[in-house]
């Protein structure tokens, strides 16, 4: 006899997802829609460079403005300035886009400094800018680049 419940058990529950997953012929007729995975930022989603640029050079003039440079400091300088601009940068929402910053910074003292910088990327959708901060004792250059996660 408990068999018997067991089975009437098991039967009652078919029927009852059957009747919940039923699909009707209408609806295996209509075509799928298209998934809308977009490969490219649209117009507005672009990197916003000009934005950037002034996020930069505002953020270098708080940070060094009436500073003297000092080696035990610049560390520091340097961190906090990287630190300003990517997040001031993720705050201006640049959808699927990384960011990348640097910041060197160097006593004035008539040394010359060489850099390059070289980077595999889509023109079309990856860019950087950069802006320089000097005075009397300090050249700091400040790089971000934004590259769009496919």
């Amino acid at each position: 006899m408990a068999d018997e419940n067991v089975v009437e058990e098991e039967a009652e529950t078919p029927a009852a997802t059957e009747s919940e997953s039923a699909i009707t012929p209408t609806e295996l007729d209509k075509p799928l829609a298209p998934p809308k995975y977009e490969v490219r930022p649209s117009l507005g989603e672009k990197f916003q460079s000009q934005n950037v640029r002034e996020i930069i050079v505002t953020t270098m003039q708080e940070q060094l403005m009436g500073r003297k440079y000092r080696s035990d400091q610049a560390p520091r300088w340097t961190e906090e300035i990287a630190n300003r601009v990517r997040q001031r940068v993720q705050d201006l929402d640049m959808k699927r886009y990384k960011i990348l910053v640097q910041c060197i910074m160097i006593e004035m003292k008539g040394a010359g400094v060489k850099c390059a910088q070289r980077c595999m990327w889509d023109p079309e959708t990856d860019d950087y800018v950069g802006d320089l901060f000097r005075n009397e004792t300090i050249y700091c250059y400040t790089v971000a680049y934004g590259i769009y996660m496919y």
